[in-house]
């Protein structure tokens, strides 16, 4: 099948650029997750953990510098965006109906992560005034969300602000391959 117009292969030098970063994001995301599940069980507090505590509470590979959970937000979207731009024409030969499902959950996904981040920001507004109010130095990296299971707030917020610009640029791509293609938006 032929190359179409928008979605042409890159030249060699590119697609090396793409392969070298997307295997790097790999293993960035394997070491952070190894490291995760690893000391997840050094932070648990009774017998339900802070989900992404231990990814939160470290700064590497200088103080101040940045945290596990920065280092697996940036990966995770380097890593999708680059697999995507290597397997593009691939992914722009499935069928119509493939494309306009996958489209559809990038959608309902983008939304729900939308809203996650707007939560966790009121929510972590809200405890932060609360601290200020009561004069408590509480680190804001210690701030969980409440719920059955909590969730580190820093973690959740930097995880979901990820899946965001994962399924925002997926709708993205998936219109840009309908319009290349030239299918109709509606049947």
């Amino acid at each position: 099948m032929e190359q179409m117009d928008e979605l042409r292969r890159p030249d060699a030098n590119t697609r090396l650029m793409y392969r070298i970063v997307f295997v790097a994001s790999g293993l960035v995301i394997l070491a952070t997750w190894a490291y995760g599940v690893g000391t997840s069980a050094l932070y648990a507090s009774g017998s339900i953990p802070v989900i992404g505590q231990n990814m939160v509470n470290v700064e590497w590979p200088l103080p101040y510098f940045a945290q596990p959970v920065t280092y697996l937000s940036v990966a995770s979207v380097t890593f999708f965006y680059t697999g995507l731009r290597l397997w593009q024409n691939k992914v722009a030969q499935w069928s119509h109906l493939a494309l306009s499902s996958l489209q559809l959950v990038a959608v309902v996904v983008a939304f729900a992560t939308a809203y996650e981040v707007l939560y966790n920001f009121m929510l972590w507004g809200s405890y932060f005034g609360v601290q200020v109010l009561s004069n408590s130095g509480a680190s804001p990296n210690l701030i969980a969300s409440p719920g059955p299971v909590p969730w580190n707030l820093v973690f959740a917020t930097r995880m979901f602000s990820a899946l965001f610009a994962i399924s925002g640029y997926s709708a993205f791509f998936l219109r840009k391959v309908n319009q290349v293609r030239g299918l109709p938006e509606t049947l």
